[in-house]
């Protein structure tokens, strides 16, 4: 009898810690997410001037993370073909305006960029079809990530884990590719499209 007590009282703790980690878990969740209130902070540091996109591609590509500036380079890009922007503070007008990023985020041009919030602006920059959640919803970070992931866009990874140079040019070619053609491209940088035409044009 002595044995089912102590058993019992075992998985009893264990479940408490489990019940406590994930109370823990989801409380760092909502004050790293849900505690914004739309600071905008900057460091005043100017992105090089006159950038093309291949020189901005180049430059990013190296970098172990992205920063939030940087970041937002490159969506301005995907939408307008060059970033018009003087500064970070303009560059968060520009997105919010276009509701590609909401206004009660907080944001710090040299923090880097988090795969949840990039996924955001991934979405609404190239208007990525949701399913069922996202269409109930609205887009949020984590169901944006979720979706993308989903469609091969974005790699596997936690929300706010930052992104590093060589993910986030390659997530920006696909969606750019999916703004001009309607496909998602697959590994080799084809996209169904191109596929279905390979299979009937005869090979030269």
């Amino acid at each position: 009898m002595n044995h089912v007590n102590q058993l019992k009282h075992l998985l009893t703790e264990r479940f408490t810690l489990r019940s406590i980690g994930a109370v823990v878990a989801s409380m760092i969740l909502v004050c790293c997410v849900g505690c914004e209130n739309g600071e905008i902070t900057s460091s005043n540091k100017s992105l090089p001037k006159g950038e093309d996109s291949a020189g901005f591609l180049d430059r990013v590509s190296s970098m172990p993370t992205v920063s939030e500036n940087n970041a937002m380079r490159g969506i301005i890009m995907l939408v307008d073909g060059d970033d018009s922007a003087e500064s970070f503070e303009q560059r968060v007008q520009m997105l919010q305006e276009r509701g590609i990023t909401p206004e009660s985020w907080d944001y710090a041009s040299d923090r880097g960029i988090t795969r949840g919030k990039y996924a955001f602006m991934i979405y609404q920059a190239a208007k990525f079809r949701g399913g069922i959640i996202l269409s109930v919803t609205g887009p949020t970070r984590r169901y944006c990530l979720r979706e993308l992931q989903y469609k091969n866009v974005m790699c596997n990874g936690p929300m706010l884990s930052e992104i590093p140079g060589t993910e986030y040019v390659a997530v920006l070619g696909r969606a750019d590719t999916y703004i001009r053609t309607g496909y998602v491209p697959n590994k080799s940088g084809e996209t169904k499209q191109e596929q279905e035409l390979d299979k009937v044009t005869p090979a030269e």
